[in-house]
């Protein structure tokens, strides 16, 4: 900003010149003013234009910082939503990982629950199971311990038995000699007749002729006295004979009565425990030559054959064939057994494991058993003659060769135990046949037991 330089005014001369003065002054003043005034205008002006210009550029510089804002703000929009969808994608999707872990977590709970209650349900199945384990083991122990008392009872039943019968048969002879005696002690007294008739017509001679022979008279009385005695000795001997053979045959009906209630006891015990170790059934038993050639068993109905098939399944659970061998082949039946003919030593193995276990000699049946609603039909499976364990397979119908039967100078014969029959392995039996045989039909290759099992019904 400029400022006005004034001369020094002197002093005043007079009124006129006051006035004059005064009005320089003003002049001046004025002068000085619009000077002023058009100095400031102008330097009002120069700073507008200044400040027109610095407002232009702040307003160009806005413009330029709104348009660059705008487009950082797009930018940082752009931006912002790709961070947004992407963390909404990622919130999402690890929501979605979250939610299914959760889930699996849940499920892996909820198994892991189900399989912690399932074990301790297992858990207390398995204490129930070791439980009547431990009650079946003691129910066994118990049972064996009956069984071999049985079987102590049994021979000497069967000692008593043949006894009984030994002696019946002494009877029976008695009663052939007392009926030769009786034929006998009729010849007897005809003569004794003949000896009084002879006697009385003595007499009469002797009346009629006057000359009585007392020589003879005697000799025929002595005659018919000792025909007397011989015919009461004769007939007290048949009397005694008679109730000897009377008590024999009560004695022997009264063992009968003996046996077949300890025939219904053995076989109430072999169902109850066959239902305890098995099951219901039916009961299925599998025996393996190799993994890939087995046969497979059906046991009979276990009402009609309790004891027989006991004493099988045990045979078969107690792996008593195991390392035994099919040994005869002949055109009506397939035998196999703990006998191993090609292993002497083996063979000695399993005849002493037969024998502790008290299934040999005297075979593995307390007594026999036969339902003719089971016989002998092609492809069952019976025990031998002794009562196992040697058992054989029916080729072809054999209830007539192994069934009840009539043998020519021994009478009635029972028929074979039959107690299971065939449903699968018929190509492994058929290969079997077909392997070349001794002259006495025995295999003359080895057919091993590698093992047997029981299957369970729904698993055959």
């Amino acid at each position: 900003m400029t400022t006005a330089k004034h001369e020094a005014l002197p002093p005043p001369r007079s009124g006129t010149s006051l006035v004059v003065t005064i009005l320089l002054m003003a002049i001046s003043a004025l002068l000085s003013g619009y000077v002023t005034s058009t100095i400031l205008d102008k330097e009002y002006k120069i700073i507008f234009a200044e400040m027109q210009k610095d407002c232009h550029q702040i307003q160009n510089d806005y413009l330029t910082c709104r348009s660059h804002a705008a487009e950082e703000t797009t930018k940082w929009r752009i931006y912002a939503d790709q961070n947004i969808r992407a963390c909404q994608g990622y919130v999402e999707r690890h929501l979605g990982e979250d939610i299914l872990a959760y889930k699996l977590g849940s499920d892996g709970l909820g198994k892991a629950i189900n399989r912690t209650l399932e074990h301790e349900a297992l858990q207390f199945e398995l204490t129930q199971s070791e439980a009547k384990a431990t009650t079946l083991l003691n129910s066994n122990i118990i049972l064996n311990q009956e069984v071999e008392a049985l079987e102590k009872d049994r021979a000497i039943r069967t000692r008593q038995m043949k006894n009984f019968v030994t002696e019946l048969e002494d009877a029976e002879r008695a009663l052939e000699l007392r009926d030769l005696e009786r034929v006998e002690c009729d010849r007897y007294y005809r003569d004794l007749i003949n000896c009084e008739e002879s006697l009385d017509q003595a007499k009469q001679d002797n009346v009629n002729n006057e000359a009585p022979s007392s020589h003879t008279v005697k000799q025929l009385s002595d005659q018919v006295r000792a025909l007397q005695n011989q015919g009461k000795m004769k007939e007290a001997m048949l009397e005694e004979m008679g109730f000897t053979i009377n008590d024999a045959r009560k004695e022997i009906q009264s063992w009968k009565v003996k046996a077949e209630s300890l025939v219904e006891k053995v076989n109430f015990r072999s169902r109850r425990d066959v239902l305890k170790q098995y099951g219901p059934g039916p009961h299925y038993v599998q025996i393996a030559l190799s993994q890939e050639e087995t046969i497979l068993l059906k046991m009979a109905p276990l009402d009609l054959m309790s004891h027989t098939i006991h004493i099988f399944m045990n045979l078969i659970q107690e792996k008593m064939y195991v390392g035994g061998t099919f040994l005869l082949a002949r055109e009506h039946i397939l035998v196999a057994a703990p006998i191993d003919a090609f292993d002497p030593e083996n063979n000695q193995r399993l005849e002493e494991e037969m024998v502790e276990e008290g299934y040999f000699p005297d075979g593995a049946l307390l007594f026999h058993q036969y339902s003719p609603e089971f016989p002998h039909a092609k492809y069952t499976v019976g025990f031998s003659s002794t009562g196992g364990p040697l058992f054989y397979i029916n080729i072809q119908d054999n209830i007539e060769a192994h069934g009840p039967r009539h043998i020519d100078n021994e009478g009635d014969v029972e028929g074979d135990p039959v107690f299971a029959e065939v449903v699968k392995g018929f190509d492994v039996i058929q290969r079997i046949l077909a392997l070349p045989r001794n002259e006495d039909d025995s295999l003359n290759t080895r057919v091993q037991i590698v093992d047997t099992y029981i299957v369970e019904s729904d698993a055959k």
